[in-house]
């Protein structure tokens, strides 16, 4: 057990919102709460909201339960664009 935990990506979340929680329980165990909890309270809402076919209500849950789950994780992401960290490299010549 430690009480202070660091993760670095350099790849993002892609299409599993279970990737993004599985992150989050490794730096601050329980803070997205179990991962059953989480797909019930998140990711399938958000996800059926995305389908070509949600209704109206599936798309406003999902858009619900996105900014909630978005000010859940805010105070602890520190993200970065390429654009911000890209190094002036010189071009590639092999």
């Amino acid at each position: 057990d430690t009480p202070h935990r660091i993760l670095l990506s350099g790849a993002p979340i892609q299409n599993k919102l279970t990737e993004l929680w599985s992150l989050f329980d490794f730096v601050f165990p329980g803070r997205l709460g179990t991962l059953p909890v989480f797909q019930q309270e998140f990711a399938n809402p958000i996800a059926a909201g995305g389908f070509a076919n949600a209704s109206t209500f599936q798309v406003d849950a999902a858009y619900r339960c996105a900014l909630v789950l978005r000010d859940l994780i805010d105070p602890y992401l520190l993200r970065r664009m390429k654009a911000d960290v890209q190094l002036k490299l010189p071009d590639k010549s092999e």
